[in-house]
């Protein structure tokens, strides 16, 4: 019976192949981590994702799902469904995509990666306008770093277990409504500018949901060998049991390209937002992501100062450095070891890495950071230095 149906499958799979113009293939991602403050500590992933795309007239589908294994203190083998997503052009002027897809909103500062759900997009030609309803709660906690709400039982410690699949697989729930628009030419041709709406509604089922709603804009900038970018973003959130307190974040980055015989570029930066205070509330962004790569504080309640070069030193080849400098905004969002002073001041991170492209389907990196608490007043005396070293190879067929 098994060797019929295992037929039949085969039968079904090639009868596709002659009704639509299927490809297929995948990725084998791998990482090697070391990190330490006190010890080293090892760790890795091996991410296995085969990949099938079916392009209809005016439509197309594409799955990929896979296996994501982890190790370190324990070694973990979790299913994941990296992307499925149907994607349509209704009419020239209406587009949608809807399934597991990939989305950030327009400022870059509250939510970016994968989500559930549903997003259209109307091109008016001189704008272009979308709306969208996304969901987090089938995600895989581990890739999807969805932020954790203050009251939210979800912990981001407890290791996937195939026994307790329900409650340590899933991130955590949250429903994200959001309207934007593109506003290309501004100034000029030279620039867009991006704004949008959006809310988020906590579904964790904790005590307390916190709810919150953001105003989000962006602009780039682009003149001859110069570029400039500016995001912001403003949070007001409605369960305060002291009142109304808003929070913020701005980031802005600058960056030149040199008249050199590489493909470089140097850029400057800052990256701000909100702490707890008497008038603002800590910025909480929907997804969770690291401000540095030794040190890794979320944006709430912090302010980065970056530095960095780039350049393409050879066809295939191309290397980057960074030097970052950390500043709290509050003294409760940024808690670690060691930190014991009242400074806000937290010290430099210096950053350098590579990446070789020896084939289109073959890529190694390297990358290595070390935060030097002495440069900071924040820490006690005897604070160890921060280190982390990540090798990483992408495989595709």
């Amino acid at each position: 019976m098994k060797r019929i149906l295992l037929f039949v499958i085969i039968c079904f799979a090639f009868s596709l192949t002659g009704l639509f113009a299927i490809e297929y293939g995948g990725l084998v991602i791998g990482e090697l981590n070391a990190e330490g403050q006190e010890e080293t500590d090892i760790s890795g992933s091996v991410i296995l994702a085969p990949w099938l795309s079916m392009p209809f007239d005016d439509a197309g589908l594409y799955v990929s799902a896979g296996l994501n294994m982890s190790f370190g203190e324990e070694t973990v083998f979790a299913p994941e469904l990296f992307r499925l997503e149907y994607s349509s052009r209704v009419s020239p002027l209406v587009s949608f995509r809807a399934g597991r897809i990939t989305w950030g909103d327009p400022s870059g500062l509250v939510a970016k990666g994968r989500f559930d759900g549903a997003d259209f997009l109307f091109d008016l030609g001189e704008i272009r306008l979308g709306v969208n309803a996304l969901y987090t709660g089938f995600l895989f906690k581990d890739t999807a770093d969805i932020n954790v709400s203050p009251d939210d039982t979800k912990d981001y410690s407890v290791n996937f277990d195939w026994a307790d699949f329900g409650g340590t697989y899933f991130a955590p729930r949250r429903l994200l409504a959001s309207v934007y628009g593109e506003f290309p030419g501004l100034p000029a041709e030279r620039g867009h500018f991006y704004a949008g709406l959006a809310a988020q509604f906590d579904l964790s089922g904790a005590g307390e949901a916190y709810h919150t709603q953001y105003i989000l804009l962006r602009h780039t900038l682009v003149y001859k060998t110069f570029d400039l970018g500016a995001s912001g973003a403003v949070e007001l959130e409605n369960t305060k049991a002291d009142g109304f307190k808003p929070a913020f974040a701005l980031s802005v980055e600058g960056g030149w390209q040199p008249p050199t015989a590489i493909k470089d570029r140097v850029s400057l930066g800052v990256a701000w937002a909100s702490g707890e205070g008497s008038f603002t509330s800590a910025f909480f962004p929907v997804t969770r992501e690291a401000q540095g790569y030794a040190l890794k504080p979320m944006l709430s309640g912090m302010m980065v100062i970056k530095a960095k070069y780039e350049a393409m030193a050879l066809p295939g080849l191309s290397a980057e450095a960074e030097v970052r400098y950390f500043i709290r905004t509050d003294s409760t969002s940024f808690a670690m070891p060691y930190l014991e002073n009242s400074s806000y001041a937290l010290g430099a991170e210096l950053d350098a890495g590579a990446v070789w492209v020896p084939f289109s389907d073959l890529t190694f990196s390297l990358k290595g950071g070390v935060f030097i608490p002495k440069t900071g007043a924040a820490w006690a005396d005897d604070a160890p230095v921060i280190w982390r070293v990540t090798a990483g190879m992408i495989f595709s067929f």
